[in-house]
């Protein structure tokens, strides 16, 4: 009974540990105001109960009865089901950056989580388990700590690492009683606190865990607000983000530098909502992770990788190469190409994508960043486009309808002049992809290509304005009204903001501020988004620059244009929210973009990164849970369980060593046993193992007889029968006979036994291993 008692006690004592070391920095993650001391009062009586019901098998399976009755009866008929349920919710809105739900639900969210933890800490403390369990809870209670950056919990947690260090060296020296152990236990825990808490010099150390910490948060835990590029970094909104048009202020500054093979447009930002004032994203601010496998059929449909389809694959749907090294610092985007089908990020640029095909990484991008996209090119224009999208056109296309859905919607303001003129400019096409060409070549002949343009009013639909009124304008003007034309047209349309790269003849492309652009995209059904530029200019290539004027097709008057001038129509004051708005305005006065009419005429800046003004698009207003930097993490923890662990392996391997068995062996008999042992566990990772009714002697003969070992084992049978079942004694001779041939089996076994051997020998108690040492009868 004694015996009893005092086994008990050790175990509640290690659980009360584990358990508090774990439950209280928990708590102190999902809420401050959840470290209580009252959290105390479930932990203990749990344990408590956990011990009572251990005592003997009929307390056990009395209170194992119990229990499952007790928890039916509480989830069914007191409302336990929904206790749990909230439960959950609010843990893992808790985990995605909302904080308001778990305090809603303390006083069922704290009892539970603790009741839940400590109860797994007990099944961990048992004697009959290995530290192993332990030692994965401390592992990770210790990296949820450190991931959500609340090195402040570290000294919630040391309670854990106490009973860690017991469950080890209780196992190794069994002799020991807890009450020796507990006290070093207390001061190797405390000695690496205080040691590590006044900051010795490991900067290696702390910068490699940093690293490690930051890897897994972009990839499992990036929730963090990140900056979405706009032309508003440009100057292309010098009314205000809010509000399309007014006279742009751009600038020349190097962006990147980029290697591609022909023109590519660059997306940067893809928005759906015209709201009769600006561009809005309103699809959705999913992330994604861009290397999930399985996110890779959401990512095959965002970016059209599976478009058009294998059968009518051509040379013209060959994918090139483009390069991108940033010259200055940038917005989170990642500027490639629609059809994205491989991307390497360099560095530690870490991709995600998101509902409306926008790329970006975990940070804002830096001079000297580096990417390469694979990604065949479309462009509205190119030869025999036409004819391969009209036989597209026949197959069926599962993301057409999503693409009406998303991309067809206009706001109700708008009156019947605009459909008049989207009607007449798509009359000259019979074919969508036909129509939306008539469109583009309608607005790039009909209206006039200009930077100096009037104040946008605030009370008129911008795109009624520019086709009705006042005719002229710049990238946007153009961008917008050929997407609002194409959405009346009937064709899915959506409006891009990024930049044009035009290469010279070794296939570079230095993009500066000036080459900041805004775009058209258009969907068709079995082919899906084709890039289409409306903006007059000479070469076509859609550049805005301040010397550029209009187009050579342009006119002050153009030919095609609507004469009827109705009354501007009043943009509609409601403007919905999106998922992940567009930046805002503030902060955001840096260099504008002209968008260069002449190649030739724009000035080559000689790239300076250093010198060059940072873009500063606003912050999308995301959950912001785990935060890159903490000061409060004074030593990277991580680490150093990890050497602790590392060392208690070390440790256990040393230990369990047959040779340092051997020493601390007592007597000549006990030291037998040991390489007796040692043998057995040879055999017994080669699938070699004794029978119930076998005996040493047989058994050895019966190895000797497969021919696996050039060494006989036939011998350590003899003389351990004759010494098991008669009066003979162990001698010196007969160890020394037994450990030879345990070293020389040990040297013959294959790889596969050998590491099945050390797994075996490190990680399952000695107690528990079955080596028929006490059999008398075979």
């Amino acid at each position: 009974m004694n015996e009893m008692l005092k086994a008990r006690l050790v175990h509640a004592l290690r659980a009360v540990l584990l358990s508090a070391g774990l439950v209280m920095p928990l708590m102190g993650i999902l809420d401050p105001s959840f470290l209580s001391p009252q959290v105390f009062l479930p932990l203990l009586l749990t344990i408590l109960l956990f011990e009572l019901a251990c005592i003997n098998r009929i307390t056990l399976f009395s209170a194992l009865g119990l229990s499952v009755g007790a928890l039916l009866l509480w989830l069914f008929s007191m409302g336990g089901l929904a206790a749990v349920s909230d439960t959950v919710l609010a843990v893992s809105l808790r985990f995605s950056g909302i904080n308001t739900a778990l305090p809603l639900v303390a006083s069922s969210a704290v009892p539970l989580i603790t009741v839940l933890v400590t109860l797994i800490c007990c099944f961990a403390c048992l004697k009959s388990v290995s530290c192993v369990p332990a030692s994965l809870l401390c592992t990770g209670g210790i990296l949820l700590i450190y991931l959500t950056g609340s090195g402040h919990l570290i000294p919630w947690f040391l309670p854990a690492l106490v009973s860690l260090l017991l469950l080890l060296f209780t196992e190794r020296f069994r002799e020991v009683s807890l009450l020796q152990l507990l006290p070093w236990a207390v001061l190797l825990v405390a000695a690496a606190f205080l040691l590590t808490g006044r900051g010795v010099p490991l900067n290696p150390l702390r910068e490699k865990a940093d690293e490690l910490r930051q890897a897994v948060l972009d990839r499992l835990f990036f929730t963090e607000p990140r900056d979405v590029f706009s032309l508003s970094s440009e100057g292309y909104y010098p009314e205000g983000r809010e509000q399309l048009g007014g006279k742009p202020e751009p600038s020349d500054h190097p962006v990147m530098q980029v290697s591609t093979p022909r023109t590519v447009y660059l997306r940067g930002v893809v928005l759906n909502q015209y709201t009769g004032r600006n561009w809005r994203n309103t699809t959705g601010g999913r992330r994604n992770l861009w290397q999930s496998p399985r996110l890779s059929a959401e990512r095959a449909a965002r970016f059209d990788q599976l478009l058009p389809p294998e059968t009518v694959l051509n040379a013209q749907c060959t994918p090139v190469t483009v390069s991108v090294r940033m010259l200055s610092g940038s917005a989170s985007t990642l500027f490639v190409p629609q059809r994205v089908r491989e991307l390497i990020p360099g560095g530690d640029l870490v991709p995600y994508f998101s509902n409306a095909s926008e790329l970006f990484v975990t940070r804002n991008l830096q001079a000297g960043d580096t990417y390469t996209v694979s990604a065949p090119i479309f462009q509205a224009g190119d030869p025999g486009l036409g004819t391969l999208i009209e036989i597209c056109s026949t197959f069926e296309d599962s993301g057409y309808d999503r693409a009406v859905q998303d991309y067809t919607e206009l706001p109700d303001h708008l009156e019947e002049p605009v459909y008049r003129l989207a009607r007449e400019a798509a009359s000259a096409g019979i074919s969508p992809y036909d129509q939306a060409l008539a469109i583009q070549s309608w607005l790039n002949r009909g209206f006039r290509y200009t930077l100096d343009v009037e104040d946008q009013p605030a009370d008129v639909d911008f795109v009624t304005n520019f086709l009705l009124n006042t005719k002229e304008g710049y990238c946007t003007y153009f961008a917008s009204a050929m997407t609002v034309l194409c959405r009346m047209a009937g064709l899915p349309a959506r409006y891009v903001e990024g930049y044009i790269a035009e290469p010279d003849e070794n296939g570079e492309a230095l993009v500066t501020g000036l080459s900041a652009h805004a775009w058209t995209e258009v969907y068709f059904k079995g082919f899906g988004w084709v890039t289409f530029d409306p903006t007059p200019k000479a070469g076509g290539s859609g550049n805005d620059t301040p010397d550029s004027g209009s187009g050579p097709e342009s006119s002050d008057e153009p030919s095609s244009a609507p004469s009827p001038t109705p009354t501007p129509t009043p943009a509609p004051t409601p403007e919905p929210e999106s998922d992940e708005p567009t930046p805002s305005p503030e902060g955001t006065e840096n260099e504008p973009t002209p968008e260069p009419d002449d190649p030739a005429e724009t000035p080559e800046p000689t790239p300076e990164p250093s010198q060059e003004p940072s873009p500063e698009p606003s912050a999308s207003p995301e959950p912001d849970l785990l935060p890159r930097n903490s000061s409060d993490d004074p030593f990277p923890w991580p680490w150093l369980l990890l050497l602790a662990a590392l060392f208690g392996l070390f440790t256990r391997i040393l230990l369990t060593s047959p040779s340092v068995r051997s020493r601390r062996a007592g007597t000549e008999e006990a030291r037998l046993e040991v390489w007796v042992q040692e043998i057995f566990e040879l055999l017994y990772a080669e699938n070699l193992v004794r029978h119930s009714d076998e005996s040493p002697m047989g058994f050895c003969r019966r190895v000797d007889r497969t021919g696996i070992f050039s060494v006989a084992v036939g011998p350590v049978g003899e003389c351990l029968s004759l010494i098991r079942y008669s009066r003979a004694q162990a001698q010196e001779t007969d160890t020394r006979l037994v450990q030879d041939t345990a070293l020389l089996l040990r040297s013959e076994i294959s790889r596969p036994a050998l590491l099945r051997y050390l797994v075996r020998r490190t990680f399952m108690p000695l107690s528990r291993r079955h080596y028929a040492k006490n059999e008398k009868n075979p």
